[in-house]
């Protein structure tokens, strides 16, 4: 009688105790719970994480559950900077005078198709193409070809400049989703900042055809404090929605790459947590794009800073590093296995476990050089943790 009594209750219930399941994993990990596009058919609740009932989720849930029985750290996220190469010039980039080195070549196409081939082995369920300027990078449809559909979401970061005219060759690749970075709401202030006239026409034009061709299409913005006083934030929002862009992405201003001198970025989490909880009128309205933040997910209310936990940058040549605004290398894939290198990462006493506290880049408790051992490719001074 009670086995009956149960499987009445899961015929009855199961489906709404799904939803409800599904609803609070996302409120927890992104602060919302929307749908903002379906892609092949399946709900997607960021381009930053696979598409609910994909292949990708269902290896992204198989290894969370190993990565519990066998008691490791296991990178389910990975960042792949294809090329040194960029036609702009930004006034916060994370990747100039701290990674570029002209004496280098970067990656050739079959290496990374092998590392990446390594990574899905490790855990990879989402990889992220940036650069430099990926869409600078020839063989970029070769390099996602490359990728186990079954196994990973593939996200490209970009500028948008040459987007319109490679979206269709690179969703035919296999491409998901797209974030184009547009750092002010206005054309004038945009080119700006990354001193290159027209980018700002050029990457909505973009993001309109990428849409057009069945991508995730999203919004990247790294605000400063000064920029989200001027209430560039809230005009970046209502822009997504023009241009019917499914998702605004924003990253608060961390002090590395160009902009290492913004003392004032230290310890100042006030104004950042104030422009988090904007949001919520937006994340409840359909009708605008959902609106996360890199500092909310890696807060106490979400996962944690990840860097070395979860997830890993490959610069474009070879190294392997805890993020993409930390230059310590603990090991280049030239010269041992990725899962040796990630080893020596994710076992560092810093990065063993997930900082609640938010962004290690951003908090003065913890600056000091992560312990980095032998076998790096190259001395490069690390930016504080």
């Amino acid at each position: 009688m009670q086995a009956l009594r149960l499987r009445w209750f899961l015929l009855s219930r199961g489906l709404a105790s799904s939803c409800d399941a599904v609803d609070v994993l996302y409120r927890i990990y992104l602060n919302h719970s929307k749908i903002i596009h379906f892609r092949d058919g399946h709900p997607v609740y960021s381009l930053s994480t696979p598409a609910l009932f994909s292949r990708p989720a269902a290896h992204f849930i198989a290894r969370a559950l190993y990565r519990g029985i066998q008691n490791r750290n296991l990178p389910n996220l990975m960042s792949v900077a294809v090329t040194d190469g960029c036609n702009a010039r930004c006034g916060h980039c994370s990747f100039y005078s701290g990674i570029e080195d002209p004496q280098r070549a970067p990656l050739d196409t079959a290496t990374l198709a092998r590392v990446i081939g390594e990574a899905q082995e490790l855990g990879v369920s989402i990889i992220n193409l940036v650069g430099g300027e990926p869409l600078l990078r020839p063989d970029l449809p070769a390099i996602i070809r490359s990728v186990d559909k079954s196994l990973s979401t593939v996200l490209l970061f970009t500028n948008g400049w040459h987007l319109a005219e490679r979206a269709r060759e690179l969703r035919r690749a296999g491409l998901d989703s797209v974030y184009v970075s547009l750092d002010a709401p206005e054309a004038a202030d945009h080119d700006a900042r990354r001193g290159t006239p027209g980018l700002f026409a050029r990457a909505l034009e973009g993001l309109r055809e990428a849409r057009r061709c069945g991508l995730s299409v999203g919004i990247s913005a790294t605000i400063t404090p000064e920029a989200w006083a001027a209430g560039e934030l809230e005009r970046l929002v209502e822009l997504a929605r023009r241009v019917g862009a499914h998702e605004v992405l924003v990253f608060d201003a961390l002090p590395c790459g160009r902009l290492q001198h913004r003392d004032d970025l230290i310890d100042n989490g006030a104004w950042v947590e104030r422009m988090i909880r904007s949001a919520a009128p937006w994340n409840a309205d359909p009708r605008y794009p959902g609106v996360v933040f890199s500092a909310y997910i890696s807060s106490h209310r979400s996962v944690g800073c990840s860097c070395g936990t979860s997830y890993f940058y490959l610069s474009p040549y070879g190294d392997v590093m805890s993020c993409d605004f930390n230059h310590a290398i603990f090991g280049n894939v030239l010269e041992q296995p990725l899962w040796q290198v990630w080893e020596r990462l994710s076992t560092d006493p810093l990065f063993q476990q997930a900082k609640w506290g938010g962004c290690k880049v951003k908090d003065s408790r913890t600056l000091q050089e992560p312990t980095v051992q032998p076998g790096r490719a190259r001395p490069v001074p690390p930016v504080p943790v």
